[in-house]
């Protein structure tokens, strides 16, 4: 039992028997103390023990203070007691420790005696005192103070120590006072050295006077000297103990674990590549604001060569999956380089953010402080903006340090430099800024990137910074394919049974030739067209009674069949339900029990048990139909209206493709490649290219995102906001991992939460219940079940129930789940009601609901040795639940994926709604099945099936279908419906035909690593529209505003995307509004991007235009991919030939000058009224534009501007041909 004392009173303390003669010893380890320590001090504590310290028993104790007035008083005995010590006499102290907490440069006690701040005593008589000193990175030093006159310190340190996250050490210090160089001091029994770094070595004795002895603090307990951990074993002795005596004393299995500080001296680096720069990267420093002492050099992780000493960002790290994770932070990087240096006196310039040092040939040249980690939310000042050192040298980035060194070398010699700087550390994130060192030229007026000789400058800096971060990018590439080669050899496994359960279970026969998906849909027509009367009957039933009871029967009694009673084929009505009656007797509807429960008064009978009730009218075609024999004809059709659509013509067929593959327009050189070319495989030579290109995953993700509802944010966290694992999804389309894979990858929810591994899935913040929320997520998009109602209470039109979504919770949890109280439906909603509830709660609050596969019925997979085979830990829940859904067994999973591509890319699924499956019918079962067959068999390669649906005439005809208004019976796909562009294919439909990179602001509002990503996060500077996030701030400050990325976003907003995901969103709002056409005519991004700006490529265009017929080819095939028509041409040349010959400005061309740079406005300083300002005047510049391009006359620009306007505003432009 612990004890603790909360009491302020000094006592003599009755030592302990003393096994070694002239020591005085307090070992706290008696059952009857004899001293009451002071404030909270912890008695009975575990010491050292076995089997680690073999030396002491097994259950010896320590005392452990909590480092705030707490300490252990022992009344001095009087005059020469045994705790004087004068000139010539030898002491020792010795205790054990084990420290808690200490901070850097911080003086606790261990024990001594006097400055106790005792009444009657001086303040400054420390007769003697052990002690330690804090370091950085949890590091401590033993130090020895004593004082030998008023005024008169004399303070030693040692130069190694040890970490105190090491558990106990041994700490020993002897001197005989009046001899300067006595003083011995040992750490885990080794010697060490040190300094006296206070009035030096002395001869002179200590103070003596009756001050007490205390244990733990001093200067009556001040928290910066009280010792805060354990202490045990504390020892003072009347001589000098030898070494060999200390050694005694401290016997570890494994040995010492003491510090030797580093000696800062260049490190020698191997297989520095020649004429570039090796980059190495150390994981798992022990500190990030100090060098790592000589047992703490962490080995290699990476290595990368570069250019020259300039860096942008430190390479991304992996699992061994190959799933995005972090870097044991903080992060030693290394550059090392033979550089040929010129003779003469210049500077070096270094910038970085942390603590850096820079050698010359083992000469340290230049160093910087360690990375500033404190901060106020809102409330800092903005920095001013720095000045470079030259004029038109680059400035150095937000928060980044700059310092000089000097070299001054006789003549040209090649020397080997070394950059080390520290990234990363306690509250920090793992980003380097932009790193960069610079020798000044020779005229002294700029500086040059050592070994690359490119100058400092944003003109030469800014192109090769993009082509590093290329470089990057593939090198992160190879380090995540590579790790994620470990998982081959099991997954090749998982392919040879999907493809085993293929071959058992045969694919559909194909019902004709040609292409299997063209006869399929073929089949379907033709039996349609073969089996259709168009009688008055058959029409009077598919136009009048089946809309009635699709619209109010099927909701309870189509696949879903409630009262054990379907409605949705005539077989099923005649049959009943579980009350026995037949629910339609042909010919007679007063024997129909449908009739009956339509009519009844009865509120526990009445169908439809909701709402108003049927009409009169309604109730009369029910009637009527059942009184003329309730007949269930097939569906009428009209041959004419199922006539295949003709083939696209190929300007229309390339941008389609284009556009559906890789989500971009094709450029004007690729299309007048394509139209010219005459080989008849041309489109599928075409396919092949788009199929095997990168851009696929920028393109496919965003149906990925949203149907997982990804949803991080840049501020605070909100309802359901996740991790950015968008990363983990681009980065799996990117390396073409097949679907089993992906989804089971995801659902392991791997890697680290804030940088983009699949363990963002699994936040769901300010959630009650969290894995409810992401089982409805992967219900949804996986299985095509729809568990939304089941949060709460069961589903009142679907089969699921609150135990198959908690179900599903816990084992994505790994554990139970229990249903929150804050998800239930209130007890008084079913209070008087006047009938039956259609909602039914059926788990009470705080059930514990195990981890349990509630789908079995539906997928037609369940437990068993067979699933086990698939799996590598079969204990884990989560991994069972990704084995369940990609097991090639389950008959839905496939299903659900290869109906959710077909729709992407013909307008609508087999089966629809697409993520709902349940009292929904497959269009053609057969196709469908046959495409799934061919997913297993190929090993879950969607490219596969992809191909197989974009070489098909039915992808490849005019897009006039109506097939997702239609039921499943009259959905024929003779035509694809049409489509419009998704946001995201609209905002790079723009960038890409203007020719103009999206221009946004870094998404964050934490620029220089203050803040790590759980708590502020980065998703980067976007390149494609995926990669925008809600621009939100609740705060409605103009200070969190990104101006730039505002732009932008209002166009993805208009045309249905959202940044917040707070629910999966399986289709988005297609309906036109106005402000689509507003957005696109008036908008700042359109203004931007239709104007013919200083430089670019819509400027160039012009200038380099042979003709005004030429150019006016050329922008429409680079805004709507294809030649103007004869309308077109007779509209629009004669307009643009007007002043075409004068359209260039003659003269001198004063080029438009760069606005002022702004200050950065960030999370810390957003509170201060400077920032609106700044942020109000971006906003202002980005309304502005960027200025026109001065070579093109005025008046003609404005009309050539009007032309590019008009086509971003075409119909062609949004819909996809």
């Amino acid at each position: 039992m612990l004890n603790l004392f909360c009491i302020i009173l000094v006592i003599s303390i009755a030592f302990l028997p003393l096994a070694r003669a002239g020591e005085t010893l307090w070992s706290f380890d008696s059952p009857n103390h004899d001293f009451v320590p002071h404030g909270k001090v912890t008695i009975n504590e575990p010491g050292p023990r076995p089997p680690e310290f073999p030396d002491f028993e097994e259950n010896n104790t320590a005392i452990r203070l909590n480092g705030r007035n707490s300490r252990v008083m022992i009344a001095d005995p009087g005059e020469s007691s045994p705790f004087d010590f004068t000139t010539d006499d030898a002491i020792t102290m010795e205790a054990w420790v084990k420290v808690e907490a200490i901070k850097s440069d911080q003086n606790v006690y261990i024990i001594g005696k006097g400055r106790t701040g005792n009444p009657g005593f001086a303040a400054d008589n420390q007769n003697w005192s052990l002690r330690l000193v804090g370091g950085s990175g949890g590091f401590a030093k033993i130090s020895f103070l004593f004082a030998s006159g008023s005024g008169s310190w004399h303070r030693w340190v040692s130069s190694a120590g040890f970490l105190i996250e090491n558990g106990w050490h041994h700490v020993a210090i002897s001197y005989e006072f009046g001899q300067a160089d006595s003083l011995r001091a040992w750490i885990d029994g080794v010697a060490v050295d040190g300094d006296w770094d206070l009035n030096g070595a002395t001869d002179r004795g200590p103070m003596v006077d009756d001050d007490a002895v205390w244990i733990g603090s001093a200067l009556r307990g001040s928290p910066s000297n009280t010792f805060h951990g354990w202490i045990d074993e504390v020892a003072v002795h009347r001589k000098a103990l030898t070494d060999a005596q200390i050694a005694e004393r401290y016997r570890r299995e494994g040995g010492p674990q003491f510090m030797v500080p580093e000696v800062p001296k260049m490190p020698e680096l191997a297989e520095v590549p020649q004429n570039r720069v090796l980059v190495q990267f150390s994981e798992g420093l022990a500190a990030y604001d100090r060098w790592p002492n000589q047992s703490e050099l962490p080995e290699e992780t990476a290595r990368w060569a570069a250019d020259g000493f300039l860096l942008p960002r430190v390479p991304l790290q992996f699992d061994d999956w190959g799933i995005r994770s972090e870097w044991a932070s903080p992060l030693l990087i290394r550059f090392a380089a033979d550089v040929e240096l010129p003779p003469g006196q210049r500077r070096v310039l270094l910038r970085t953010r942390g603590l850096a040092r820079l050698w010359i040939d083992g000469e340290l040249v230049a160093e910087t402080k360690r990375a500033q980690t404190s901060a106020r939310d809102g409330e800092e000042l903005v920095t001013p903006l720095a000045e470079p050192p030259h004029p038109g040298v680059r400035v150095k980035s937000y928060r980044q340090q700059e310092v000089f060194g000097e070299i001054n070398p006789e003549s040209y010699r090649t020397a080997r430099i070394v950059l080390e700087l520290i990234v990363g550390g306690k509250g920090q994130r793992t980003e380097t800024g932009e790193v960069v060192v610079a020798l000044e030229n020779n005229a002294q007026y700029g500086f040059n990137v050592l070994q690359s000789g490119i100058a400092l400058s944003d003109a030469e800096c800014e192109p090769v910074l993009t082509a590093m971060e290329a470089e990057l990018a593939d090198f992160d590439k190879a380090n995540r394919r590579r790790a994620a080669a470990s998982r081959d050899k099991f997954w090749a496994y998982r392919r040879t049974i999907a493809k085993e359960w293929a071959e058992q279970n045969p694919a559909p026969e194909i019902p004709g030739v040609g292409h299997p998906v063209d006869a399929f849909l073929k089949a379907k027509i033709g039996t349609a067209i073969a089996g259709s009367s168009n009688s008055e009957d058959e029409s009077s039933f598919h136009n009048e009674v089946l809309p009635i009871l699709r619209e109010e029967c099927f909701r309870c009694h189509g696949e879903k069949k409630k009262g054990g009673l379907k409605l949705n084929s005539r077989e099923f009505a005649l049959a009943g339900g579980d009350s026995e009656f037949p629910t339609i007797v042909p010919g007679k509807s007063n024997e129909s029990e449908l009739m009956e429960r339509i009519r009844t008064d009865d509120i526990d009978l009445v169908m439809p048990p909701t709402g108003d009730g049927l009409s009169e009218k309604q109730i009369a075609v029910l009637e009527s139909w059942i009184r003329d024999g309730a007949l269930w004809p097939a569906p009428p059709v009209d041959p004419e209206k199922l006539t295949l659509a003709p083939r696209i013509n190929d300007a229309a067929f390339i941008r389609r493709i284009h556009l559906d593959l890789i989500g971009l327009p094709p450029t004007e050189a690729i299309v007048r490649t394509f139209l010219a070319d005459k080989d008849p495989g041309k489109r599928g030579k075409l396919i092949d290219r788009l199929l095997a290109d990168e851009r696929r995953a920028d393109h496919e993700i965003s149906e990925w995102l949203d149907l997982l509802a990804e949803n991080p944010m840049l501020i605070n966290q909100s309802l359901n906001s996740t991790g950015p694992f968008r990363f983990f999804l681009h980065d799996a389309l990117l390396d073409r991992k097949p679907l089993d894979r992906l989804i089971t990858e995801l659902i392991l929810m791997r890697g680290d939460v804030g940088r983009g591994g699949s363990a963002g899935f699994a936040l769901a913040a300010e959630n009650d219940a969290p894995f409810a929320e992401k089982g409805h997520i992967v219900a949804s998009a996986f299985l095509g079940i729809e568990l939304q109602c089941a949060r709460c209470h069961d589903s009142p039109y679907h089969s699921t129930t609150q135990q198959d979504l908690y179900s599903l919770a816990a084992m994505l949890a790994r554990k139970p789940v229990t249903v929150p109280s804050t998800s239930m439906v209130p007890a008084g909603f079913f209070e008087e009601k006047v009938r039956e509830s259609l909602i039914q709660v059926t788990l009470k609050p705080n059930t514990s609901i195990k981890p349990q596969w509630p789908f079995s019925n539906v997928t037609g997979i369940s437990h068993g040795k067979d699933l086990e085979r698939l799996m590598e830990n079969p204990s884990d829940s989560r991994e069972r639940l990704g084995a369940l859904i990609t097991s090639p067994e389950n008959r839905r999973f496939p299903r659900v994926i290869v109906n959710r591509l077909w729709k992407r890319m013909m307008g609508a699924g087999f089966v629809e709604p697409a993520h709902d499956w349940e009292g929904h019918e497959s269009s053609h079962p057969e196709l469908l099945d046959w495409l799934v067959h061919e997913l297993l068999s190929n090993g879950f390669d969607l490219t596969h099936v992809l191909r197989l649906i974009v070489t098909s005439d039915a992808y490849q005809r005019k897009a006039t279908g109506q097939n997702l208004a239609a039921g499943h019976e009259d959905r024929f796909f003779n035509a694809p419906d049409p489509r419009r562009l998704t946001a995201e294919q609209i905002v790079d439909s723009l960038h890409a035909s203007a020719g103009v990179a999206i221009d946004s602001e870094e998404l964050t509002f934490v620029y220089d690593g203050r803040r790590p990503l759980e708590k502020r996060q980065t998703v980067g500077v976007p390149k494609r529209a995926w990669n925008f996030v809600n621009l939100n701030n609740e705060r409605d400050r103009p200070s969190l505003a990104l101006p730039r990325a505002q732009a932008v976003a209002d166009v993805l907003q208009a045309f249905g995307w959202t940044g917040s995901r707070q629910k999966p969103i399986p289709h988005r709002n297609q309906d036109p509004h106005v402000l689509q056409p507003g957005i696109l005519a008036n908008g700042t991004l359109t203004q931007n991007l239709s104007r013919a700006a200083a430089g670019s490529q819509i400027a160039q265009q012009a200038v380099n235009a042979e003709s005004a017929h030429q150019l006016l080819d050329s922008i429409f095939l680079r805004f709507l991919g294809r030649m103007p028509t004869e309308g077109e041409l007779a509209e629009f040349l004669p307009a643009l030939e007007t002043g075409f010959e004068t359209r260039l400005v003659q003269g001198e061309i004063h080029w438009p000058q760069p606005d002022d740079p702004l200050p950065q406005v960030t999370w810390f300083n957003h509170g201060v009224s400077e920032s609106n300002t700044i942020q109000l005047e971006h906003e202002k510049r980005v309304r502005r534009g960027p200025p026109v391009d001065p070579r093109l006359e005025p008046s003609w620009r404005v009309v050539y501007e009007d032309l590019v306007w008009s086509l971003i505003n075409h119909r062609e432009f949004v819909w996809i041909p």
